[in-house]
């Protein structure tokens, strides 16, 4: 198979390889899970062309913890999606008229591609940081539900005041949570909903419909 076949799937192996989902690559971006599908797939027929095209790229090379430079230079040499031509004719006509371009070829993607409102830039990036750190909200929010029901219970079954129960309970639930899994049990039953019901953490992509 050519390096052009093999491109989605070499993408998809390795953040496989490193744990990660689509879905949270979905949150980290905010480029929906579809249009990751897709380029796993080498399928671009949804992605938009040039300057965000790349953008894309790197963004999910970020994410997975790939070198962004060299997945988007092999991007763009594979497929006509990622074309670069636009920033050689924009520096190009530049200094045939002596003007120094403020043209950049990277740019950031997290609220969407229309930069002409920085209100709603600015919004849109709020939105990103909560859908964000939604999942660890839930997460804490079940850990310290458990902890206070724990202590609870020791506090009724034992001559103990409640507050000398909670920490004894919240130093035990942690510790042997870490020590068996690497985590709590309130992120891995985040992780079990998030897997389940991927809509409820997954930012809407706008972009895709534009």
């Amino acid at each position: 198979m050519s390096d052009r076949e093999t491109f989605g799937p070499r993408l998809r192996s390795e953040r496989e390889r490193r744990g990660i989902t689509l879905e949270t690559i979905a949150i980290v971006t905010n480029v929906s899970v579809e249009l990751w599908h897709g380029l796993e797939r080498n399928d671009f027929s949804r992605w938009p062309s040039g300057i965000f095209a790349r953008a894309f790229m790197r963004d999910y090379a970020k994410a997975v913890g790939l070198d962004a430079d060299e997945t988007v230079d092999e991007f763009c040499r594979l497929f006509p999606v990622g074309d670069r031509r636009a920033s050689r004719v924009i520096r190009a006509q530049a200094e045939l008229i002596g003007h120094d371009p403020a043209y950049r070829d990277e740019i950031s993607l997290p609220g969407g591609v229309d930069r002409r409102s920085s209100v709603r830039e600015a919004q849109e990036q709020a939105r990103v940081r909560r859908m964000r750190l939604a999942p660890r909200a839930l997460a804490a929010g079940l850990d310290v539900l458990a902890v206070t029901a724990a202590a609870s219970v020791g506090t009724l079954a034992f001559p103990v005041p409640f507050w000398t129960t909670l920490g004894v309970t919240a130093f035990i639930y942690y510790g042997a949570s870490t020590i068996a899994t690497g985590n709590t049990p309130g992120m891995r039953l985040t992780e079990a909903i998030r897997q389940r019901v991927p809509a409820l953490f997954t930012v809407q992509d706008r972009r895709a419909h534009a």
